[in-house]
């Protein structure tokens, strides 16, 4: 039996051989058509049933069942299997590192992939979360205070904010925060230069 598969459907011919006689002057091979049925199909159809030899059942339920059930258990298992998941994702968040390079992202973008990847349940039962750091010692908040300025003035250059205005720029949100930093180190009672005066690390300025 020749089975043609075409798209998503198989043809089945029943080949034979057609000896020369009075009414075929020659010899020839010929095929019969005996029916189709899905390539996905998962028995075979009563209509093929009658007209197919046992032989040719089982060609065909070696050519077309067989790899259409061996296809849908791999899909299925595709469909449940988070390692190729974890692989593309990795692979895109490789690109996103490269292009944040010059193309700066909001951090809130991140949330939900941080959530997604404290999800994941590993075999060996280690956490997707980083494990907290050990705890800052008291002399550090300065250096930290320091550093968190000179990271927020690289974003301001780099664009995060974009430009002011050309009237009304102290209405922005940048220059409220800026206001609030402003006294937040040195503006009233509770800045961090009164802190560092009262405690003698830095002059009381006279007049």
């Amino acid at each position: 039996m020749k089975i043609n598969l075409r798209g998503r459907r198989a043809y089945l011919y029943r080949r034979r051989w057609v000896p020369a006689g009075p009414d075929v002057p020659h010899a020839h091979p010929a095929e019969d058509y005996l029916g189709a049925l899905d390539a996905d199909a998962e028995f075979i159809p009563p209509e093929l049933l009658s007209v197919l030899t046992e032989a040719e059942q089982a060609q065909l339920r070696e050519k077309v069942l067989l790899p259409a059930t061996q296809a849908r258990a791999a899909a299925a298992k595709r469909e449940l299997d988070p390692l190729w998941r974890i692989a593309e994702a990795s692979r895109l968040l490789t690109e996103a590192a490269h292009c944040s390079q010059s193309a700066l992202v909001p951090g809130s973008t991140l949330t939900a992939a941080r959530k997604a990847l404290e999800s994941i349940r590993l075999i060996d039962h280690v956490p997707t979360r980083p494990s907290a750091p050990p705890p800052r010692a008291k002399d550090q908040r300065l250096e930290e205070a320091l550093a968190a300025i000179k990271a927020a003035a690289e974003a301001v250059r780099n664009g995060e904010y974009g430009k002011a205005p050309v009237e009304g720029a102290r209405s922005t949100r940048a220059y409220r925060l800026w206001s609030e930093l402003y006294r937040a180190v040195e503006g009233d009672e509770r800045s961090l230069l009164r802190a560092l005066q009262e405690k003698g690390f830095v002059k009381w300025r006279k007049g």
